[in-house]
């Protein structure tokens, strides 16, 4: 995770104006663990800046993504969910709360990538993402 001087420097570097907005939604979104929505991100910055719009919530989330600020989960269902940590890690994601989890295992950075997918693409990165029932929604499952 970026600090907010390491972020400020990071949108200069890649063009980016450093503005009050900007600053306001990233400094939400690093606050929190829990990979959240732009929606949620939404509510929680109009606490502060009630004159916000989700519209620019959405560019500005969307914005940091494009320029490596911010990590865009892979969509689950129909909501994109966003990370505020860029390292390299992974994630479980529940099917049924929605529920996003990060796994640090270094031996999922060590996966060897198919000659094949080199040949034909070159591969910047990757990230695993698996799928279940979190604990919560199988405890209730079960009752």
């Amino acid at each position: 995770m970026l600090t907010m001087e390491q972020f400020i420097q990071a949108c200069r570097q890649r063009g980016l104006n450093v503005t009050y907005q900007r600053m306001l939604i990233y400094r939400v979104l690093s606050q929190r663990h829990d990979h959240p929505s732009a929606e949620e991100i939404y509510q929680q910055v109009r606490q502060e800046y009630p004159a916000i719009s989700l519209a620019t919530v959405y560019k500005t989330l969307e914005t940091f993504a494009e320029h490596n600020l911010i990590t865009k989960v892979t969509q689950l269902h129909d909501q994109a969910r966003f990370d505020g940590e860029t390292e390299p890690h992974h994630h479980l994601l529940c099917v049924h709360c929605k529920r996003i989890v990060d796994i640090r295992d270094e031996r999922l950075n060590q996966l060897e990538i198919p000659e094949s997918c080199r040949q034909e693409f070159q591969i910047l990165g990757y990230r695993i993402q698996f799928e279940g029932i979190c604990p919560e929604c199988a405890a209730r499952q079960s009752c």
